[in-house]
């Protein structure tokens, strides 16, 4: 083998290790991607092709240093390889596992998309009822939406958990880590969206009773019973309203529609 390309594949080797340290540093703070799987797939196949070239001239002239300091040099280089080796695959199994639970999450926003929308909307027409059967008529529209919208935000609130726990974990926790103040803010929403359904679950509970109750005393049952829970409807609405334009504030970046649900820009 010519000295000279020997040196020259010996050059490559170096620079394609130095950018494999530098894509792997990258994944390991910020997680993989479509961009760095073939970046990391086409270096370590340089990478693997000029060690086979270059393993024969290098254990020739390892052999011809002193026994203890040969083998000190493999076992230097091996415990490197199996120390970065478990930090990168315990990194990869992390972030998988946020990456993961990204995709179920965009699953279940996706899935329940109509029902969404179709709840602000509901609430708005029992709001605007002008008599006692459209009113009645509205509850008993809402009821099955409420139910199915409180078993989602449940659904989400604890993927959303899950998210923070699995990124709070991450050592170092990179660019994920700008996620979480919006996580919290999401999982606060999240938190006065159950309590709506809960106070509306209520209120529709009362509703349902409304009939069987004598003409003359109607209105003081909707006063002691149904009028409270929409005054605590109103109120947990305005909470959640707080907290938004309190993330908008601080610049904090949540998807527009959960601006929009509140009328903030």
């Amino acid at each position: 083998m010519k000295p000279f390309s020997t040196r020259l594949v010996f050059i490559v080797w170096l620079a394609d290790s130095v950018a494999l340290v530098w894509l792997f540093t990258y994944i390991f703070l910020h997680g993989n991607n479509s961009d760095t799987g073939p970046w990391a797939s086409a270096l370590g196949a340089v990478w693997g092709v000029t060690v086979a070239y270059l393993i024969g001239p290098a254990w020739k002239a390892m052999k011809q240093w002193p026994t203890s300091r040969r083998k000190t040099v493999l076992s230097v280089v091996l415990t490197i390889i199996v120390v970065v080796g478990a930090l990168f695959w315990l990194r990869v199994r992390q972030v998988a596992k946020v990456e993961a639970l990204f995709k179920t999450d965009e699953e279940l926003e996706r899935n329940p998309a109509m029902k969404r929308q179709d709840f602000p909307r509901l609430i708005k027409e029992k709001q605007n009822a002008t008599s006692l059967p459209e009113y009645l008529q509205r509850c008993e529209n809402l009821e099955p939406v409420v139910n199915d919208y409180e078993a989602m935000e449940r659904q989400v609130d604890n993927l959303l958990g899950q998210m923070q726990q699995e990124i709070g974990e991450l050592k170092p926790q990179g660019s994920y880590g700008r996620l979480l103040p919006g996580f919290a803010v999401l999982r606060a929403v999240s938190a006065k969206d159950i309590e709506v359904a809960e106070a509306l679950k209520k209120e529709i509970e009362y509703a349902k009773q409304l009939p069987g109750v004598p003409a003359a005393e109607r209105v003081q049952f909707y006063n002691a019973n149904i009028q409270p829970v929409i005054e605590q409807e109103n109120k947990i609405a305005l909470e959640e309203a707080e907290i938004l334009k309190d993330a908008k504030r601080r610049g904090i970046r949540l998807p527009e529609s959960v601006y929009q649900t509140t009328g903030i820009k």
